[in-house]
C-alpha cells in the first residue's frame, strides 16, 4: 500500500504538469485497479502463475503510471521515449520500456525509407497498438504479446522500406523490414522455464525477472550482450483499402550458447521464431485480430541439449458502439521441451499448455478518462508443478476492474 501511495503521489505531481507537458510533447498516463484472482503465485514474483496478480494482490492495485515524450527535432526525424512505473518489487521503481529515434525522409517517389535506431518493439503485434504498446481492446495482452513484452525488445537499428500506394491512388501498400540488434541473448528464459501467461506488465530496459530462489540482485536481466553476437529479424506488411492488414516476420537472436555472464547468472539462449498476424475491419465498428507463432529455445553446450519449441494462437473481436467497446479474445498455447541434459535428474520434460478466454467491456468518458472491466479463465497444465508437490492442472481466473485517466 505504501508504493502505491507513493506512486500515486507521483502521479499528482504528474497531472499538475499536464497542460504544460503536453505542448513539449508529453503524454503522460494512469491505470488503478481493483483485482480479484484466485493465482495462487504469479509468475512475476517467482511463481508458476500465469496472471499478472495472484490471491495475494487482491484489492487496489497499480496498474501502471505512464510517461512518454515524443518530440519532432525535425520535419523527417523524430524521437521517443517511454518510461513506466508498476508499483512492484523492481531493481529501479521507474524504468524505461523504449527509447528511439526514427527518421523519414520525405519521399520523392512512391517508395519512402525509414530508419529506426534505439530500443523499441519489434514490428509484430497487431494487437497492441496504443501508445506505450498497449492494447485498445483489452486490459491484458494475448500470450503471444504477453511473451513479446517480457522477453523482446530490439535494442540495435531497422531499416523499413514502404510502398506508398494509398498516396498515389492505389487500394494496397505494403513495407519490408530488416533489423539488427543486441543485448537479448537471454530471450527465451521465460518462455522456458515458466511458461506463457496472459498479462499488461512489459519488462523495461534495467529491470529483471525473478526466478524462483533468486534474491532481487540475482534476478535475469533481459537486456544484456553476453556474446557480442548480432540477432536479426525481417518483417513485411500488406495492407489492402484500410480493411485488411497482414503481418508477418522472422526472428532470431543468434545468440552464441558457450556464452555465460556471472553478473546475471545466466547463460545466452538461443531463440527463433516465426509470425505471422491479420486484421480485418469490415466496418468502422467491428475488428477481428489473429496472430499465430512458432518457435524454439536452446540453452546448453552439453549434449543432449536443453531445448524447447515453443507455439500459440489467438483470436480477438472487439466491437465498437460509442462511448463503449466489447471484446474477445481466445488464447491456445503449448511449451515443449524436446530434449534434456538433466531429464535423469528431475525425471520427465518441462513444458506447459493451454487456453485461455478474455472477455473485457470498456467505457469512456470523455477525452481522458476510461473504466475498463476484464475477466480471464486460463486451463493450464505445466510440468514444473509436479516439482513443487501441486496437480498439474489448474484453472486461474483474474476480474479486474481499471480506472485509466490519459492526457
Amino acid at each position: 500500500m505504501a508504493r502505491l501511495l507513493v506512486t500515486a503521489y507521483a502521479l499528482v505531481l504528474l497531472l499538475c504538469l499536464c497542460d504544460q507537458a503536453r505542448s513539449d510533447g508529453f503524454d503522460v498516463g494512469v491505470d488503478v485497479r481493483a483485482v480479484s484472482s484466485n493465482t495462487a503465485e504469479s509468475r512475476y514474483t517467482g511463481g508458476l502463475g500465469k496472471l499478472r496478480f495472484d490471491e495475494n494482490h487482491d484489492g487496489l492495485q497499480l496498474g501502471f503510471l505512464r510517461a512518454e515524450y515524443r518530440a519532432d527535432i525535425s520535419p523527417t526525424l523524430r524521437f521517443a521515449a517511454e518510461a513506466v512505473s508498476y508499483g512492484a518489487n523492481d531493481v529501479n521503481p521507474v524504468d524505461l520500456t523504449e527509447i528511439y529515434a526514427e527518421w523519414r525522409p520525405i519521399p520523392t517517389s512512391i517508395w519512402r525509407s525509414r530508419l529506426k535506431i534505439g530500443a523499441f518493439y519489434p514490428e509484430l503485434s497487431l494487437e497492441n497498438r496504443m501508445r506505450g504498446w498497449r492494447s485498445p481492446y483489452t486490459l491484458s495482452f494475448s500470450a503471444i504479446n504477453t511473451w513479446v513484452g517480457e522477453e523482446l525488445r530490439t535494442i540495435g537499428s531497422q531499416y523499413s522500406l514502404d510502398w506508398l500506394g494509398f498516396a498515389r491512388g492505389h487500394n494496397f501498400e505494403f513495407s519490408v523490414s530488416a533489423a539488427a540488434f543486441g543485448w537479448n541473448d537471454t530471450a527465451g528464459t521465460v518462455i522456458a522455464t515458466r511458461g506463457w501467461g496472459l498479462s499488461d506488465r512489459q519488462s523495461t530496459l534495467f529491470g529483471r525477472f525473478a526466478n524462483r530462489g533468486q534474491s532481487l540482485e540475482q534476478r535475469t536481466l533481459f537486456y544484456h550482450d553476453l556474446d557480442g553476437r548480432a540477432g536479426y529479424y525481417v518483417s513485411s506488411s500488406f495492407r489492402y483499402s484500410g480493411i485488411v492488414e497482414l503481418r508477418a516476420i522472422h526472428y532470431d537472436n543468434r545468440a552464441n550458447l558457450a556464452a555465460t555472464s556471472t553478473k546475471i547468472q545466466d547463460s545466452a539462449w538461443a531463440t527463433y521464431f516465426d509470425s505471422f498476424g491479420a486484421r480485418w475491419t469490415p466496418t468502422d465498428r467491428a475488428t477481428l485480430v489473429t496472430q499465430w507463432l512458432h518457435g524454439r529455445t536452446l540453452v546448453d553446450t552439453y549434449l543432449p541439449q536443453n531445448a524447447w519449441s515453443f507455439s500459440s494462437a489467438f483470436l480477438l473481436g472487439s466491437w465498437q458502439s460509442e462511448p463503449w467497446r466489447y471484446s474477445v479474445r481466445v488464447d491456445h498455447f503449448a511449451t515443449q521441451q524436446t530434449s534434456s541434459n538433466f531429464l535423469a535428474e528431475v525425471g520427465y520434460f518441462l513444458g506447459d499448455r493451454g487456453n485461455a478466454l478474455t472477455i473485457a467491456v470498456q467505457r469512456d468518458f470523455g477525452p481522458h478518462w476510461n473504466a475498463i472491466v476484464e475477466g480471464i479463465q486460463i486451463n493450464s497444465e505445466v510440468a514444473q508443478r509436479a516439482m513443487l508437490g501441486i496437480p498439474l492442472s489448474d484453472k486461474e481466473r483474474i476480474l479486474q476492474v481499471a480506472l485509466r485517466y490519459e492526457h
